[in-house]
C-alpha cells in the first residue's frame, strides 16, 4: 500500500503502474493518492473516502476476512494527508480533520509540513513554528495517537542549498493500531526523484494476539505497510 502526497496527474488521471490500482479524490489536481497492489486486493476488500471539505485528505477503509492487528475488529483505516500551509498559520487539513477517532486501527501518515522537537529535537523552532505545531502535537497526545517516526530522522532534503533538511513527513497510530507496530524506516527505499524520502512504516500482528470470540477464537492476522 503506498501512498502519495501531490503526486503527478494530468488532466484528472494519475500515473499507472503495473500490479497496482490507484484511489484518488475526483477531481482535476489531487493532492493525495493511494496505490494498493492488485493483490492486496484479491484478498481485501477496500473502501476509499472523501471528505467534503478538503481535497487533502483521504482515507480508505480495509475490510478483512477475520480480526486484524492483535484487535476484534474486522476493518482498519489508512488516513492519507497533504497539509499544506495556509496563512495565517492555517493548514489545508487540520489536526481534528486527520486526527480521527475511530473504534478500530487507524494510522494517518503524509505531509504534515510542520515542524516540532518531538520530530526533530535540534531544531530552534520560531514562534510561527511553534503555533503551526502545537495543535497536531496536543491533539495526537490528548487522544491518544503515538507519532511513528523516528526523531531527528529527516525525510525532506530541499534541492536549493537555502534550506535545510527537515522531518515533515508524519505517521501517527491510534491505540488500536500502535500494538501492531513494527517500524518506520526512511532510508531503505531508493529515492525516486522528489525530495522527500521515500517513508516505509511496517505493521504485523502483536506475537500473542487476543483470541476473538466473534470469529470462532481464531488468531487475527494482517499486516500493512507504507511509503511515501
Amino acid at each position: 500500500m503506498v501512498l502519495l502526497q501531490d503526486p503527478p496527474s494530468s488532466k484528472g488521471f494519475l500515473p499507472s503502474f503495473e500490479g497496482f490500482k490507484s484511489f484518488a479524490p475526483p477531481i482535476a489536481r489531487p493532492r493525495v493518492a493511494y496505490y494498493i497492489s492488485l493483490n492486496f486486493l484479491r484478498k481485501f476488500t477496500v473502501l476509499p473516502s472523501f471528505p467534503p471539505k478538503t481535497d487533502n485528505f483521504m482515507t480508505l477503509d480495509v475490510f478483512t476476512p477475520q480480526a486484524c492487528f492483535g484487535t476484534n475488529s474486522p476493518c482498519f483505516t489508512i488516513g492519507n494527508a497533504y497539509a499544506r500551509s495556509l496563512p495565517p498559520f492555517l493548514h489545508s487539513v487540520p489536526p481534528e480533520s486527520s486526527l480521527l477517532e475511530f473504534n478500530h486501527p487507524y494510522l494517518v501518515a503524509g505531509d504534515v509540513n510542520i515542524h516540532n522537537p518531538a520530530t526533530d529535537p535540534l531544531r530552534l523552532l520560531t514562534s510561527k513554528e511553534e503555533r503551526e505545531s502545537a495543535p497536531y502535537v496536543d491533539r495526537a497526545s490528548d487522544k491518544g495517537f503515538p507519532l511513528l517516526n523516528t526523531p531527528g530522522v529527516y525525510s525532506r532534503f530541499p534541492f536549493s542549498g537555502a534550506y535545510r533538511p527537515s522531518a515533515i513527513d508524519l505517521a501517527f497510530a491510534n491505540p488500536h493500531m500502535t500494538t501492531a507496530f513494527h517500524s518506520w524506516d526512511a532510508s531503505s527505499l531508493p529515492s525516486t526523484g522528489s525530495d522527500h524520502a521515500p517513508i516505509l512504516t511496517t505493521f504485523r500482528p502483536p506475537p500473542h494476539p487476543a483470541r476473538n470470540p466473534d470469529h470462532g477464537g481464531k488468531k487475527p492476522t494482517g499486516q500493512a505497510s507504507r511509503t511515501n
